[in-house]
């Protein structure tokens, strides 16, 4: 969440291209261009904060099998306007042989919710009332916003429980949340939580995982980690403001899907891989050996709902499939669902859809 017009116009995912000089501070959440666009989302203060890009003391992580930040990179979780046709919509074949795991995780969700924004800038809600269910369950729920235009954000994201981040093309991280009780948005939708962002000179890749935590690659090829504290307030505290430096060598031609638990997909050349790295805030972040898991997957967007639970969007069709990689923490190239279960078919004229990245939990 989140990301480039389907068919027409330019498209909006999460990559902007690399090379390009690092600056400093934090951001994270939609790339679009200049002018901010007005929402029909309440905009209180603006809080600033100044949270620096630079590395931190701890090491990039030298995984097995390029962990770190092989050959490839992508903007993350979130969706940057490049082309305006999605991607191709080669079909995910991921393999459903594979050596079963031992006690694989059992996996529940609750209807997992998004939103999916139109070139001409209106915001509507989604939800999928069954993730793990039927085709077809994943349906509108009507406009909650206006103004949501790709030169107002490059890129927006799903928080959970409402929340949304939209990252602008002058490099702020804004927050918003939405209240299905009230049909409204909360106090403080519009604040400023990061500044520093700025799509293509400091940020070519962008993704969201579960509990505020963003992936950020910066220009300089540094895979970063952050994480917002304030999502459910929209305060603008994180838990490290210079982020944690994990990996090197990322670059804007990857998606990155986090798990949000230390589990890393990626897609890449018509691959789906599989990392895992340690807490960065408990010290040096190790990784597993990276795992090829699917061939086949050239998907427009790809987003995690928890779990190992993935929503991927077709290029062209519009088609959003749920797969579920059965084994999110072992990384063994198991799937309870290969095929992928038709969800729904975004507009033709929209950036995609976001999606809650906490929805489903594996246990």
């Amino acid at each position: 969440m989140m990301h480039r017009a389907i068919r027409p116009r330019r498209a909006a995912r999460r990559a902007w291209g690399s090379g390009l000089p690092a600056r400093t501070m934090l951001a994270r959440t939609m790339l679009a261009r200049t002018m901010l666009a007005r929402t029909t989302l309440a905009r209180t203060t603006l809080a600033l904060t100044t949270l620096a890009l630079a590395a931190t003391a701890m090491p990039a992580a030298e995984a097995a099998g390029g962990s770190t930040g092989s050959s490839a990179g992508h903007l993350g979780a979130g969706t940057v306007a490049t082309s305006g046709v999605w991607a191709s919509a080669g079909g995910v074949r991921t393999a459903s042989a594979g050596v079963r795991a031992a006690a694989l995780p059992t996996v529940t969700c609750r209807a997992a919710e998004g939103f999916s924004r139109l070139t001409s800038g209106p915001l509507f809600r989604l939800s999928d009332s069954a993730p793990l269910g039927a085709a077809n369950t994943m349906t509108e729920l009507g406009q909650v916003g206006s103004g949501w235009t790709g030169t107002t954000f490059a890129w927006i994201g799903s928080g959970g429980d409402g929340v949304v981040y939209g990252l602008t093309w002058a490099g702020e991280i804004k927050w918003y949340r939405y209240n299905p009780g009230t049909s409204s948005w909360r106090p403080g939708s519009g604040t400023v939580i990061g500044r520093g962002f700025t799509p293509k000179t400091k940020v070519v890749n962008i993704s969201l995982g579960g509990d505020g935590r963003f992936y950020i690659v910066r220009s300089t090829g540094e895979l970063v980690i952050y994480r917002h504290t304030g999502r459910l307030t929209g305060a603008a505290t994180w838990a490290n403001s210079s982020g944690w430096k994990i990996g090197t060598g990322w670059t804007a031609s990857e998606i990155l899907i986090p798990n949000g638990d230390g589990t890393l997909y990626r897609q890449y050349q018509g691959a789906l891989y599989w990392y895992r790295h340690t807490d960065p805030a408990l010290g040096a972040v190790t990784w597993r050996a990276r795992q090829t898991i699917g061939s086949g997957w050239k998907f427009y967007d790809v987003l995690p709902a928890g779990g190992g639970v993935l929503y991927a969007t077709e290029g062209g069709s519009g088609t959003v499939r749920v797969y579920r990689h059965a084994d999110p923490v072992g990384g063994t190239k198991v799937w309870a669902a290969s095929t992928g279960v038709v969800k729904m078919t975004a507009r033709p004229d929209s950036y995609g859809i976001t999606v809650d990245p906490l929805a489903c939990t594996a246990t």
